[in-house]
């Protein structure tokens, strides 16, 4: 006997694809009713399942000489192809997360981690969703001036580092009234100086500019007048090996307290574990996510946790100093896969 399963848009529809394959000699089986699941919890169109079987070759058989083996043997198959099926839906719901987590973005062993087991999006999936991001994120590191004094900040070209060193000064100095010090050591772009000095202004701070590391060493007695010494390092593409042995000669004898890694959360995730990788030399260090606010699709984010296994401690997502910044928090990222963007 030949058993298929056929899904279709209504019940006549499968029966004329059970009759072009089968034949007019198939029986129904099984019938029934399914819904589509979309990772928002939304159900798209309801369609038919409809289980027929077939005779290879179909005989014509008396009704006397069906046995009572014959009607078990059916009811044991029938039986069968409820289990297989009931077995399949459960699979079906399993997977339908992890696989629109995959086509999210997310790595494929992240995307098993957070939607395993989780059937459906409703309120109970989505809560158990939120709280493994939470798990996964861990909680946000925050700058603690408390313990560090001096603070580098490092990253590939354009993920906003000097900006987000000015949010952070801001904040320090306006919310928790530490005295500060910025350095850079960016002088490979005239306009780095140039905007932090800016923000030096604006927020009544002393900038310094350091050429090398031997500048920065020079500095040591000035710099313990104060509470924190936010360092901005230039942009280093993580393809440049000259600029980046350069880096990891600063960051070697610079003796930071504290290394924060911005990175851009734009950055197509194959690009970032490039990158993470290139940086692995920066030791013990968090991370920050920037532009926040030009991407809908945070999967880079969890990714890069999981190919660094480092903290996360700031995410920032405008241009202004300095209220376009926040601890690092789950919940953003979370509703952005709930929503399915």
């Amino acid at each position: 006997m030949k058993v298929k399963k056929y899904i279709a848009n209504d019940y006549q529809e499968a029966l004329r694809m059970i009759k072009a394959e089968m034949g007019s000699n198939a029986v129904i089986l099984h019938q029934n009713k399914i819904k589509e699941r979309g990772i928002i919890g939304l159900f798209k169109k309801s369609k038919v399942e409809v289980v027929a079987a077939v005779e290879d070759y179909p005989p014509v058989i008396p009704k006397e000489s069906i046995t009572k083996n014959d009607i078990n043997e059916l009811k044991n198959l029938i039986k069968t192809i409820a289990v297989n099926k009931n077995e399949a839906v459960t699979e079906t719901k399993e997977k339908t997360l992890v696989s629109r987590l995959m086509d999210y973005g997310i790595e494929r062993e992240v995307s098993h981690l957070l939607g395993e087991g989780i059937d459906e999006l409703d309120n109970k999936g989505i809560k158990i969703l939120k709280e493994r991001i939470e798990a996964f994120m861990g909680p946000p590191q925050k700058l603690n001036t408390e313990k560090s004094k001096k603070i580098l900040f490092i990253g590939p070209t354009g993920v906003g580092k000097t900006t987000t060193i000015a949010k952070i000064a801001s904040n320090l100095i306006l919310n928790e009234g530490k005295n500060i010090m910025l350095v850079t050591a960016d002088i490979f772009r005239i306009a780095a100086v140039d905007q932090l000095k800016t923000y030096g202004e604006i927020l009544g701070v002393p900038v310094k500019v350091v050429n090398n590391i031997f500048d920065l060493h020079k500095l040591q007695p000035e710099l313990e007048k104060y509470d924190a010494v936010l360092i901005d390092t230039a942009g280093r593409s993580h393809k440049d090996e000259k600029r980046i042995n350069e880096l990891k000669t600063f960051i070697k004898y610079a003796n930071c307290d504290e290394t924060y890694l911005c990175l851009s959360a734009t950055t197509k995730s194959e690009d970032l574990k490039e990158v993470i990788k290139r940086y692995e030399f920066a030791g013990d260090y968090k991370l920050i996510f920037t532009k926040l606010d030009e991407t809908d699709n945070y999967s880079s984010i969890l990714n890069a946790v999981y190919y660094s296994g480092r903290p996360i401690s700031y995410f920032t997502n405008g241009q202004i100093v300095p209220d376009d910044i926040t601890l690092a928090g789950s919940e953003i990222i979370a509703s952005s896969i709930v929503k399915g963007n």
